[in-house]
């Protein structure tokens, strides 16, 4: 089974001339596991895409097969990594998800997008 996360993960090493192992030690996901995902045997689940992403330095939309840039873009604010890594964390902690609204509240409205894209996208996984 082949999917679009392991092309990407690939291709990311590749550009980024990183190994198995560099990747291993970035993001503390066992060498199994990663090695099921570069084969495109299993797909990683959310918290291990993210960590992916963030270890290869590129956007987690990105890796997820979205058609977006490779590299992540850097708002001033929050990165589309940091934004996932929110989104993760509202899923399950109710003092996040009321912390995360008064933040909401005050951010522009490109940030705004921003957010509830990448809201809309880590619902499709």
């Amino acid at each position: 089974m082949n999917n679009i996360i392991s092309d990407r993960i690939k291709e990311a090493m590749s550009i980024k001339n990183m190994k198995q192992t560099d990747l291993v030690e970035k993001t503390g996901i066992s060498k199994g596991a990663l090695s099921s995902y570069i084969a495109g045997r299993y797909i990683p689940k959310q918290t291990n895409t993210y960590k992916i992403a963030k270890a290869l330095e590129v956007d987690v939309s990105w890796l997820m097969g979205n058609d977006v840039p490779m590299e992540p873009k850097i708002s001033g604010i929050l990165t589309n990594y940091e934004l996932a890594s929110i989104s993760n964390k509202l899923r399950t902690d109710q003092n996040a998800q009321k912390l995360m609204k008064i933040y909401f509240e005050k951010l522009d409205d490109t940030n705004k997008k921003r957010i509830l894209d990448l809201a809309e996208a880590l619902g499709s996984l």
